[in-house]
């Protein structure tokens, strides 16, 4: 994660647009998943259609429980990313503290 050590502003700015992109997709998904289930209907019923549907509704549906849990997983990983980030600022709010209280300076004199 170069660049992002140091960067909470940067790590949170990045999981909003991942955040974004997880809630575009929801919608997008949601779009094409009734699209796709309506257009089942023009498999058929003859016996070519049957066979061809055998084996394509096991497919379909593991495909889709899986697209169905990525806007999840997406916030999920942002939600997760956004408390280490507060759990960074936090460190760093104590050490800050920490530093002033033996030093009697906020630590920037000695960072140099």
């Amino acid at each position: 994660m170069a660049g992002y050590d140091r960067d909470p502003d940067a790590v949170t700015a990045n999981h909003n647009r991942l955040r974004a992109a997880g809630e575009d997709f929801a919608g997008a998904w949601e779009k094409r998943k009734h699209a796709l289930r309506a257009s089942e209907a023009g498999i058929g019923g003859d016996l070519v259609a049957q066979a061809f549907l055998e084996r394509y509704r096991p497919l379909a549906e593991r495909l889709t429980a899986r697209a169905d849990g990525i806007p999840t997983a997406y916030r999920t990983l942002c939600d997760d990313a956004l408390c280490c980030v507060a759990d960074y600022r936090a460190a760093d709010t104590r050490g800050g503290g920490a530093l002033t209280r033996l030093t009697g300076t906020d630590g920037r004199e000695i960072a140099g």
